[in-house]
């Protein structure tokens, strides 16, 4: 899935959105209509190198809920970018798991449709805020 971008910035506790293009192994998009599934798991590698699950997002069904829409049809952003892969990211995904200036909130996107299966895997950079006095 060409995600653009592959590193994604967010600050802490703020929402956004993800995009991308869900494929097939030559490249080609694949309407959300022929997937037969589509999860993501949102993960943290934590300083001791332990990992945790961030928003309960382990492996989650995501195909046309919990916050992912896949559309059938390229859709197009002003800049002309384009995607079928819409992903509204909530507060809790860039809730950060240790106290940090920055962490990185890795997301894997697993798909399947009937001839086969891909994943991809892409960051979100969380900027932990500081309170200024």
């Amino acid at each position: 899935m060409p995600v653009e971008p592959t590193a994604f910035e967010i600050d802490e506790q703020e929402s956004g959105y993800y995009i991308g293009t869900i494929t097939d192994h030559a490249g080609a998009m694949l309407p959300g209509a022929v997937l037969t599934s589509l999860q993501l798991t949102l993960y943290v590698i934590r300083q001791d190198g332990s990992t945790a699950i961030v928003n309960s997002r382990n492996h989650q069904n995501v195909l046309n809920m919990n916050n992912v829409t896949v559309y059938d049809v390229l859709q197009s952003l002003p800049d002309g970018r384009t995607y079928n892969l819409r992903w509204i990211i909530q507060p809790q995904d860039s809730t950060l798991v240790e106290a940090l200036l920055f962490e990185r909130h890795l997301m894997l996107w697993e798909w399947a449709w009937a001839q086969g299966q891909g994943k991809h895997e892409a960051v979100l950079v969380v900027k932990g805020l500081v309170m200024v006095p």
